[in-house]
């Protein structure tokens, strides 16, 4: 059984990284196909990927489903409370109070802010927006044997999992979305370097008004500290009555049937007398790793089939959604044939980096969680032990506040280093986790700012480039307007009066890309403005012929 016509896109994965490619694709007018191996999109409760960052929430904006995703179910009076204590009816260390989605204020910086939206209510959220959208067929039950790249496609092999029937389709374009064990990274043979950082044990623990069985309040996670570090932490999964417990710092594998996994709920909540269910447990690797590159010809990672990092920090499945809002737009221009052979390249040069710091930034946040300085009295009593409680809480609460607010690593990556970006000299402002200074420096995101009609800036993007003149006194040269038409590139030419965002931007002119990042920026255009575009969209002036699956037109055409 074969397919007659080539798919444009084949997808693997229905995951929330391969749902939220197809909706962005077929919001760019590009269909897809998605297979998945399971029967379903999860609405099974799993206990992974609880925070979408402010970043993912602006694609979440851009995708129209912001609403739906604010309001998928989590509560929106939760604290974000983290509690440090030896068990729940234990010795209390301390404690980082953060505020619940109600009470939170909206960065200054971002047109969203950050939402408490597990997996398992993420998910359906993008099937559904997919269905909708009716730009995508998800196939479920199906798994990818292979693929291999041949006459300008790329032909696979895809297995029905209930009867093993093997069909062969043909694609011009395939996304490997299918997580850590990824069978596209491994059809390519792409080596997935890094490290391994434990093996924790977690169980959902479905237990009703947590709050009646202990003192310290109510909070999203409870982190149990023993001499040995943290030991464990329960943590909220739907904000009411479902909670993951997890046991840390396990080095190797365990079978699970050893643990005696009422005795260490026991432990956690320090007393007897609790009424809960134990509904599933699994043990898990924690890894820091990247893949050696992001693409082979026709073929791409994204998400965990790329990346995979420590879940301290949240980081995991956002550097997945950034991956995915890069990828989109550069499938769009090799398919619609505007974009040249550079594109597939600038995608492992613009990712990989951001994965590679995201992961560090990840693994430092479990650092603080492991630590075993400073604990050896907690346990104990009398002053000197309450004395050492007292400093260990207020040390956690520092430096684990980083891991929830973290801005800076959320919006200020950058592609600088990109070759499809136009570097103007500056210099970068700096990258700390917690610290975001919004610039319009070349490679960066776009300056987020409030116009008077009440929309953001960020909506004017998401299409296809965009060039913003500042003022009045901007000369009306629509000349890069001619040239994108020539090479077939969608580009608007947008005029914005009004002085703050002028600021923020700080030239005259800004090209921004189809995903929102600065390519080019100055006071007036550049002589040769093909030469520009050429640069922006992945083709030199030299570059003739055919790319993608249409003629790709360049200067002089």
């Amino acid at each position: 059984m074969g397919s007659i016509n080539p798919l444009d896109v084949l997808i693997v994965g229905a995951g929330p990284v391969g749902l939220a490619l197809a909706l962005d694709l077929g919001r760019r007018g590009i269909r897809s196909t998605i297979i998945e191996r399971n029967h379903s999109t999860g609405t099974e409760i799993i206990a992974k990927a609880s925070v979408l960052n402010e970043r993912t929430m602006e694609f979440c904006r851009l995708l129209g489903i912001r609403d739906e995703v604010a309001h998928a179910g989590f509560p929106d009076d939760l604290p974000g409370d983290t509690v440090f204590c030896t068990s729940l009816n234990g010795k209390f260390i301390g404690r980082l109070s953060m505020p619940s989605a109600r009470d939170r204020d909206l960065p200054t910086q971002c047109c969203e802010m950050l939402q408490r939206c597990p997996q398992f209510m993420f998910d359906p959220v993008l099937a559904r927006a997919v269905l909708r959208q009716g730009m995508a067929n998800i196939r479920y039950g199906i798994e990818l044997l292979e693929c291999k790249e041949v006459d300008a496609g790329v032909t696979c092999h895809l297995k029905h999992v209930d009867d093993s029937e093997v069909e062969e389709v043909r694609a011009r374009y395939v996304v490997g979305c299918d997580g850590p064990t990824s069978a596209v990274r491994s059809a390519l043979g792409i080596s997935f370097d890094g490290k391994t950082l434990g093996f924790p044990v977690s169980v959902i623990v479905r237990i009703e008004d947590l709050d009646r069985y202990h003192p310290l309040g109510l909070a999203e996670r409870y982190l149990f500290i023993g001499p040995e570090g943290t030991w464990g932490n329960f943590t909220t999964i739907d904000g009411r009555s479902l909670h993951r417990f997890s046991v840390v710092g396990l080095e190797e594998k365990v079978d699970l049937a050893s643990l005696d996994m009422d005795a260490l709920v026991r432990k956690a909540f320090g007393r007897d007398g609790i009424d809960y269910e134990l509904m599933r447990a699994h043990q898990w690797r924690r890894s820091q790793c990247v893949a050696e590159k992001y693409s082979e010809g026709r073929v791409f990672l994204a998400g965990d089939s790329a990346h995979t990092m420590s879940p301290t920090g949240g980081h995991g499945l956002n550097t997945g959604m950034g991956d995915v809002m890069d990828l989109s737009w550069i499938l769009q221009a090799l398919l619609e044939g505007w974009g040249g052979p550079g594109l597939i390249a600038a995608y492992n040069t613009e990712r990989r980096p951001v994965a590679i710091r995201n992961g560090s930034g990840s693994t430092r946040n479990l650092g603080i969680w492991i630590d075993r300085q400073g604990r050896d009295k907690v346990l104990d009593e009398g002053a000197e032990a309450d004395e050492q409680r007292q400093a260990l809480g207020d040390k956690m609460a520092t430096n684990l506040r980083q891991e929830f607010q973290s801005l800076g690593l959320a919006l200020g990556y950058n592609y600088a280093a990109s070759p499809l970006i136009v570097s103007d000299g500056s210099l970068a402002p700096t990258d700390e986790p917690d610290v975001y200074i919004q610039t319009a420096r070349p490679g960066h995101r776009a300056p987020h700012c409030w116009l008077r009609d009440g929309s953001s800036t960020l909506d004017l993007f998401g299409g296809g480039f965009v060039l913003l003149s500042f003022g009045t006194d901007v000369p009306d040269d629509r000349r890069i307007e001619d040239a994108a038409r020539r090479v077939c590139i969608p580009l608007r030419y947008v005029t914005i009066t009004e002085p703050e965002p002028a600021k923020l931007y700080e030239t005259r002119l800004v090209l921004v890309r189809p995903d929102g990042m600065v390519a080019w920026r100055g006071d007036s255009l550049p002589d040769n403005v093909q030469e520009l575009l050429d640069r922006v969209r992945g083709a030199s002036p030299v570059d003739q012929g055919t790319q993608g699956d249409h003629p790709l037109l360049v200067s002089g055409s």
